[in-house]
């Protein structure tokens, strides 16, 4: 999902020199949280409702505003915008179109909600149509990654001698031990049932040890179950751009089934 999908398109705007009173009068006339700063048809800063509540009215809106706004393109993920706004502690993006112009503002109210749909319930975990995208868009741009595919090992064994709910643990532990080993810049995703996803532009060296760490599974009391990891370093191959995700999972998963029976 991109952000020109969910931002909101309709811009409203103050100049700099006008009062924040009237800038706050804008904002409850027409029910918005932001103001964007124009002077002389060009984008000079953003003013927030956060903005006008700690400024006094008849300072002006120079005085309260954020100059120079941080912003997005259209283009980018809703993942991608999220990071930057908690990379930056800020609450919305001007988002610009191809020709560098404003085209709309996006909150991260909106984002996080947005993503919530995108997000596997019970791991949190993106689901695999989200990563999908991500992985499409990096293949069509050239740029390289790693593709990571996660096979638990003899969990259905571990099911019926532990029960459902043990089972549902580990599901929720090994999630759990992904995030505890990626970062917000990955991309970590439940596949499906017991088969997770990760999809990494970090180092191959940062992989190789995640791997091996991954790969030592989880543990809820006495149930354990180890994991086979497929490793597929997108950017080696050949010809990235006619890489499609079906083959990407195919040859990621066939890697994990190959640890699995102790062919590699």
């Amino acid at each position: 999902m991109k952000v020109g999908e969910v931002m909101t398109r309709t811009i409203h705007s103050v100049s700099s020199g006008r009062s924040v009173l009237h800038a706050s009068e804008l904002m409850e006339r027409f029910r918005i949280g932001s103001l964007l700063v124009v002077d002389a048809g060009t984008v000079t800063g953003i003013l927030t409702s956060r903005d006008v509540r700690t400024t006094h009215p008849n300072r002006i809106v120079a005085d309260a505003m954020t100059a120079d706004p941080i912003g997005t393109v259209e283009d980018a993920f809703v993942w991608d915008a999220l990071n930057l706004m908690a990379e930056n502690g800020i609450e919305r993006l001007l988002v610009r179109s191809k020709d560098g112009s404003p085209s709309g503002i996006v909150t991260r109210e909106t984002l996080a909600s947005r993503i919530a749909e995108l997000t596997d319930p019970m791991t949190g975990l993106f689901r695999s149509d989200y990563l999908e995208a991500i992985a499409l868009d990096l293949i069509a741009r050239g740029q390289p990654f790693h593709f990571l595919f996660i096979d638990l090992n003899d969990f259905g064994v571990v099911n019926k001698r532990f029960g459902h709910p043990v089972g549902d643990d580990l599901i929720c532990g090994f999630a759990g031990k992904l995030k505890s080993v990626f970062g917000e810049e990955d991309c970590l995703c439940r596949y499906a049932g017991d088969e997770f996803a990760v999809l990494s532009k970090r180092p191959p060296s940062f992989i190789r040890d995640a791997v091996g760490t991954l790969a030592d599974g989880f543990s809820v009391g006495p149930a354990h179950v180890s994991a086979s990891v497929g490793w597929l370093d997108a950017g080696a191959e050949p010809d990235l751009g006619k890489l499609t995700f079906r083959e990407l999972v195919l040859r990621a998963s066939l890697m994990s089934t190959e640890r699995k029976t102790g062919k590699v």
